[in-house]
């Protein structure tokens, strides 16, 4: 095997593609199993002192470092004097297939926790990719816990961003053999076998079929998973606003922003969907359908990366304008 590889090497690999980044790795939960995260820090702040803290979640099989915009963040955040966190959940990589949402907001409460105890941190700002959408807004809909203080997990967040809030099903629904997938994977959860494995033919990923459904079923009563279903542009107004409404009420109380970017070529996203329409409808179900003047009082603000690709590895600008207007909502934290 050794032997082989040797033959098959062209040439050194080639250098760390999104960067490389200086700071402080830390342990937040332990014992086993136990998880961690790394913290990049203002070189004029000490860690203690960076009361604001960034943390930046990937999509599906991500770990730290997960976009092309990852180093453009961090120098941006520190322009700013917040640092950035990049954490390990036991979803990250492969483990998202036998995890939950709910596993997954779990966990970043414990982060919260730590970062409160021992890093200094007092406000958040979270920036998800991809699947790391559904996070964020599964994060304030139900992180509804209060640490020992007395301090709502959700309400410690004063930005969060959504970049690329795509759905998973929509993109599934186009493959083949999905209905097929999709009655093996209802069939085990009716037997109550939920979180047993799918078969290695249905999926890239190691997958249960509760997690398969979360991802590409409907929620009931037309399907039997679909906590991820967040974004899907076959949703109704009314769908629409039970899954995104409640970010709009957090805001309306702790003064919360949203930025939710969408990339107008996101290879993710059937060509049918009308992107513009589907990013102003779900800024729309986040803040109620109200009309706002500009941006005052309204907690989504939509963001049309016209030329950008999912991850923003593509689309000449587009990750330094996300950056930007990511800046402008980091800079109004008080």
């Amino acid at each position: 095997n050794i032997q082989r590889r040797s033959t098959m090497k062209h040439g050194p690999p080639p250098p760390s593609p999104y960067g490389t980044f200086s700071g402080e790795l830390f342990t937040y939960r332990s014992p086993m199993p136990s998880l961690i995260a790394f913290e990049s820090s203002p070189p004029s702040l000490a860690v203690s002192d960076c009361k604001n803290k960034c943390i930046l979640l990937g999509g599906l099989s991500d770990g730290p470092i997960p976009t092309p915009y990852a180093k453009a963040l961090e120098t941006k955040c520190h322009e700013l004097g917040w640092s950035l966190v990049q954490p390990v959940l036991s979803s990250s990589y492969l483990g998202f297939g036998t995890g939950t949402l709910g596993r997954d907001t779990a966990e970043l409460c414990e982060l919260l926790d730590y970062l409160c105890a021992h890093r200094g941190g007092e406000s958040y700002a979270l920036v998800g990719h991809s699947t790391g959408c559904q996070n964020g807004v599964h994060f304030l809909g139900n992180a509804a816990a209060a640490d020992d203080a007395g301090n709502i997990y959700a309400e410690k967040m004063k930005v969060v961003a959504l970049q690329a809030p795509v759905s998973d099903r929509e993109d599934a629904m186009l493959g083949p053999g999905y209905r097929t997938n999709i009655d093996r994977a209802r069939a085990l959860a009716a037997e109550g076998r939920e979180d047993e494995m799918m078969p290695r033919s249905t999926f890239w990923a190691p997958v249960t079929a509760r997690r398969f459904l979360d991802l590409q079923d409907r929620r009931p009563p037309e399907g039997k998973g679909g906590m991820d279903d967040y974004f899907s542009s076959d949703l109704t107004d009314e769908q629409m606003s039970e899954r995104l409404g409640h970010v709009g009420k957090l805001g309306e109380k702790t003064g919360l922003k949203v930025l939710v970017a969408f990339s107008g070529e996101d290879e993710y996203v059937p060509e049918k969907v009308d992107k513009r329409q589907l990013l102003d409808r779900m800024c729309a179900a986040m803040n109620g359908y109200s009309k706002g003047n500009e941006n005052e009082g309204i907690t989504a603000i939509p963001l049309l990366l016209e030329s950008g690709n999912h991850n923003l590895g593509k689309g000449d600008g587009e990750k330094e304008l996300f950056v930007e207007e990511l800046g402008k909502l980091l800079k109004g934290v008080k």
